[in-house]
């Protein structure tokens, strides 16, 4: 080889597979869905229920055997699983099945949007008072102290019935359904600051953030270029495992009386009120609402644990 092609060669750019026989470097690897499917297969089982359930919730006026979960005497009461009722009916005569699709949409429109209140909420706070510390620092951690310290059910409970009168109607949630993302999101806004202020406190020390000090960035460019981007994988994971936590919240809330409009279907207020009196007599009654809450709720804890497995750094090389 000539001296020429030699000089040529050293100069071209080193691939990834040389970068790393040259300098040490591992090689980037990317993300591959049938290996990760592979290796995480519960993971894997845990995102097809939940598609399944979306499926469901998004296209429950397209797959509903009747318009109107509301409607009564669609047939029999407590008439058993059927061919024109797949789930039965209750005791007024309403089809479960149709019930427990536009209960999904109920249950997936409160979880989510609680977990996007509660965990940007969080986040934003614990970014802005961990990075500048001081007297706010202190003070906005012993008021999450104390939130933390009440139970999130009574929490939500009390700020359901002192706010939910003042709360206006918006065009995606009528007034009560909002006044009970705000109840929930109340008690999973507190847990999400703690993990966030740990990770602000974490990343405020690394070399790249005190380099942008020394070149005299702002504390507003830190922030929000180089300190906020490497909290989103973190945000995603606890994104998704508070779904379940909150679908239960919205579920138990309804269980107790104080959730959603009577007569609208839910999942938890399903199981609620005087419908447990005919369980016996119509045990599908509770077996249905039941179960589409409990694949809910598994398929999102599998998946959310799968991926904080996945986005973990000291877990990534796996992959």
């Amino acid at each position: 080889m000539s001296l020429d092609s030699s000089a040529q060669a050293t100069d071209a750019p080193l691939s990834d597979a040389a970068a790393a026989l040259e300098y040490g470097i591992p090689p980037k690897q990317r993300f591959n869905p049938f290996h990760w499917m592979r290796r995480e297969p519960l993971g894997a089982l845990g995102l097809a229920l939940i598609i399944i359930v979306s499926v469901g919730a998004a296209f429950a006026p397209f797959l509903n055997t009747f318009p109107d979960p509301r409607e009564q005497g669609l047939g029999p009461p407590l008439e058993g699983p059927s061919a024109d009722h797949w789930f039965g009916t209750d005791r007024f005569g309403k089809d479960v099945w149709t019930r427990v699709l536009h209960g999904g949409r109920i249950s997936l429109k409160i979880g989510v949007a609680t977990v996007l209140i509660g965990t940007v909420a969080g986040t934003l706070v614990a970014l802005l008072t961990a990075f500048t510390g001081g007297a706010v620092d202190f003070v906005v951690g012993r008021l999450v102290d104390v939130i933390i310290a009440i139970p999130s059910i009574l929490l939500a409970l009390v700020l359901y019935t002192s706010v939910g009168q003042d709360l206006p109607d918006l065009p995606v949630l009528p007034r009560q359904e909002f006044v009970l993302v705000i109840a929930i999101a109340s008690f999973f806004m507190p847990g999400t600051y703690r993990i966030m202020r740990g990770m602000v406190l974490e990343l405020r020390e690394q070399q790249y953030v005190e380099a942008a000090r020394v070149v005299g960035a702002a504390n507003f460019r830190i922030m929000w270029r180089h300190i906020a981007p490497n909290m989103a994988g973190l945000m995603i994971v606890i994104t998704s495992i508070s779904l379940p936590a909150a679908i239960l919240a919205e579920a138990s809330l309804s269980f107790l009386g104080v959730g959603v409009e009577a007569g609208t279907p839910s999942w938890g207020a399903d199981l609620s009120g005087t419908t447990r009196t005919y369980f016996i007599a119509g045990p599908w009654l509770a077996i249905f609402p039941g179960l589409a809450l409990a694949i809910t709720v598994f398929g999102f804890n599998v998946f959310g644990d799968s991926l904080r497995d996945t986005l973990d750094p000291r877990l990534r090389g796996r992959i």
